[in-house]
Order: structure tokens, then sequence, then C-alpha cells
């Protein structure tokens, strides 16, 4: 059964619905014999595992991930579906409205600053770093300048990216709000800055140029584009350097935050509340910062990750670059 969850981060959630089978006295999937099971009984036995734990949950994102997983695994495991089962659907819902997402961080919180990490990397250029610090210097530099979710860095499709002599276009694939019907999003642009070596484009095109070849598959298993970033060392059995996932990617923008001391409470996600709130206290007009960070809504982006001075109101002025 551990074969049918694929993914790493589901893990946890996947042992414990494990465990609350065993301590129920029923098979994960209904039945040993997948012949014997119906839509109906997975869907129930799905319910109630979701009802046992809901008291435990302290986040409705959390709550999500625990539904996803166990779906996941019926999918994967016994091909039966239950992504857009009505029941399960209005039933999550309602539990979104009973206790809805709430902000990670409080609202008197200052956020650390990540003109850190350009500081950090500033006297080192692409060509004097091994793989593996190249990677951190352009999957950071990149956060730090567009303020994604780790899980969209791990996204950014290789085969959608354009260089030009002083920008880059870019796309990612599948991001939150495209998961149910996966796609690229609309195309954004960055512009390369007048201090070289911490310059997110010219980074990324040396990360490009070094992850190319032979030994490099960035090819998605699943979905037809390709992945920027790849793991730092090969897989063991494949020796090729394969996509990572979002928990790489956070884990990636940990390493650099470790280095310049940035409190251990604050997760790799951070670095997009961090960067785009020191990008309204530096002036950028709010109307950027959210094209930037795809925000959906001010109203979202202020409760959610706005921690700059600014709270209410857009400055009168400002212009894109990187944090200083």
């Amino acid at each position: 059964m551990k074969k049918a969850v694929s993914k790493s981060t589901y893990t946890t959630h996947w042992l414990t619905y494990k465990k609350w089978c065993a301590e129920q006295a029923v098979h994960p999937w209904v039945n040993s014999d997948p012949t014997l099971i119906s839509q109906k009984a997975a869907r129930d036995l799905l319910v109630l595992f979701l009802a046992s734990i809901k008291p435990r949950m302290q986040s409705h994102g959390y709550f999500t991930t625990h539904k996803s997983c166990v779906v996941s695994a019926y999918s994967k495991g016994i091909s039966i579906d239950l992504s857009k089962d009505r029941i399960i659907s209005e039933w999550m819902a309602a539990w979104k409205k009973e206790m809805p997402p709430r902000p990670r961080w409080n609202d008197d919180l200052d956020p650390w600053d990540v003109g850190l990490i350009v500081q950090y990397w500033a006297d080192k250029p692409n060509d004097s770093l091994d793989l593996k610090e190249l990677t951190l210097k352009a999957s950071s530099l990149f956060a730090v300048t567009v303020y994604p979710r780790p899980s969209c860095v791990a996204k950014l499709a290789r085969d959608r990216l354009q260089f030009f002599a002083t920008s880059m276009r870019y796309r990612y694939f599948g991001t939150k709000e495209l998961k149910s019907v996966p796609t690229f999003t609309a195309q954004q642009g960055l512009s390369t800055t007048s201090a070289e070596v911490v310059c997110p484009v010219r980074t990324l095109q040396a990360y490009i140029l070094r992850t190319t070849g032979p030994m490099f598959r960035p090819h998605d298993r699943e979905f037809n584009y390709d992945h920027v970033f790849l793991s730092m060392t090969p897989q063991s059995s494949l020796r090729l350097h394969l996509p990572v996932g979002a928990d790489t990617c956070s884990r990636w923008l940990r390493l650099v935050m470790n280095r310049i001391g940035v409190d251990p409470r604050f997760k790799g996600g951070s670095v997009r509340m961090a960067a785009a709130s020191k990008a309204i206290d530096e002036g950028t007009p709010i109307d950027v910062v959210l094209n930037t960070g795809r925000w959906s809504s001010w109203r979202t982006f202020n409760l959610f990750y706005n921690r700059a001075r600014v709270r209410d109101t857009a400055p009168p002025i400002g212009c894109t670059h990187l944090p200083n």
C-alpha cells in the first residue's frame, strides 16, 4: 500500500490513515480484493476517517492534505476516483466554512530580511560554484525576486523559459489555482539587474546550461513539460538528476536561510511573505506585487502574506527590483 502513495509529502498522512484503519479493524482500501470494492464503500470509509481526525486539525489546509492523500492512494492503487465525489466535496466545503483558512503569521510580525540572501551571494560568481551551490543560488534568488510558493518553484517550466539580452520570460505549470486542470500559467517577465553576480536571470541561465546533458532528465513523468530544478545528486539506481518537488525546494530555501541566521520558526515558504512585504516597504506598487506573486486579490494578500508597514493603501510610486 505504500507503493500507491508516490508523493513523499503524503507519507505521514498515509501512515495516519493506516493507523486509524488498523484501530477500526478495516482494510485501508475497504477490502483486500479490489473487485469487491465499490465507490460508495470507499467514500464512506474516507468520510469516517476524516470525521475522526477533524477535531485534531488546526488548519483546513492540513485537513485537506489528509483527504488528498487517501484519494490519491485509491486512484493509483485500485483505480477508484474520489477526487470529484459530490458528497465528499460538499462535506469538505462545509468544514471550510466552519474553520476557514487562517493567517500563518500574526499581524504584528516583523518579517525577516530577504535582502540578506542577496548579500550572501554577492561575492559568489556563478562560475565559481559547484552544482549544489548554483542550485541554491538560482532557486533562492528567483524566490526573493518574484516570491513564488515553493510548489511553483518546483513547477517552473524549463521548456517555457525565454532568455533575452536584458530579461527573461517564464511560466509555471499546474500551480495551486490550476491544480485540478493542470496547464501553464500566463507568461511573466523578469528583468536583469545591474549587479551581475546576484542577477536572478543570469543565475538561472547559468543553472540551465549546467543542468543540460545526458545526466539530466527534466521531463515530467506525468505531464508534458520540463522542470527547471533537478536533484543536486543523481538518483542512485538511474544515475540521473530528476525533477524535484515542493518539499525539496522549500528545504533548499531553508538551507540558505540557515546560513544567514534566519529564525528557525520561518520555513522555506516564508520567503514569499518576507520578499513581498519588503517589496512593498521599498515602494513597489501594490498591483506589481500582486501580479508578480500571482495573488488573486489585495484582500487575500493583505490577510495572509502582507507583513509590511503598509497594510491598507498602495504607495504612490515605486519600481520592481531585487531587495538590497
